[in-house]
């Protein structure tokens, strides 16, 4: 009897964390999922860019472009569904967009997670509401995944999702997008998980993120160890 009693308390117990779906996620059609960085990765600079809301209805999605170290925007141009990212519009520091370089505060703005400062752009993508039903994006242990550009896996979640085509031009080391949303002092409330992320990364800047992915495994695997 204590026997299935404990295999029904850790079923109960894993069941919502399999069937989790965050509340924010980004993908990209056709990336493959690099699991050193934990996100979805795209060598083409022409995308389709899915931004997946879930779980309750946000006002305004924010979609945050951060340049790689050293990568100077002078020569950037991004078409984000439409909505053109000059040169002029990237600032350096930390996202949100009001925060100058030296604002950065961990309990209220986007986390750096090995990105920020950088030099960076803010896409508004508007409301979201509960009128399709979303998955989660990021691969299992199996490989499976709930695919928006194909409607392949398991979508159990009420949500909405928008496509945008994404287009960037220039020199660059890669492009990281992130996902979040604001309270009403400019803070962030809710952003997508660094595991919910995406990057357009043109050869040879993908060796580059992956490598930087495996440095910080093996990073927190030597914190571990030191504990």
């Amino acid at each position: 009897m204590k026997k299935i009693i404990l295999v029904l308390t850790i079923g109960l117990m894993i069941a919502p964390a399999a069937n989790a779906v965050p509340d924010l996620q980004l993908f990209i059609e056709g990336a493959t999922y690099d699991w050193g960085t934990e996100t979805w990765v795209s060598t083409s600079s022409s995308v389709n860019f899915y931004v997946i809301s879930a779980n309750d209805a946000k006002s305004d999605i924010i979609v945050s472009m951060a340049l790689g170290p050293g990568d100077d925007p002078s020569g950037m141009l991004v078409d984000f569904g439409g909505t053109i990212v000059n040169p002029d519009d990237w600032v350096y520091g930390y996202a949100p967009m009001d925060n100058a370089y030296e604002d950065w505060d961990g309990g209220e703005d986007l986390p750096r997670h090995g990105i920020y400062p950088a030099y960076f752009a803010e896409v508004h993508t508007g409301a979201y509401d509960l009128s399709q039903l979303v998955g989660d994006v990021q691969p299992d242990e199996n490989g499976d995944y709930w695919d928006p550009s194909t409607g392949n896996g398991v979508a159990n979640k009420s949500g909405q999702y928008k496509v945008f085509s994404v287009d960037v031009t220039g020199p660059f080391t890669y492009v990281h997008f992130d996902a979040y949303t604001l309270n009403l002092d400019g803070t962030v409330d809710k952003f997508a998980p660094f595991s919910h992320d995406a990057s357009i990364v043109p050869e040879p800047g993908t060796i580059m993120l992956m490598a930087s992915g495996l440095l910080g495994l093996g990073l927190s695997a030597i914190r571990r160890r030191k504990r």
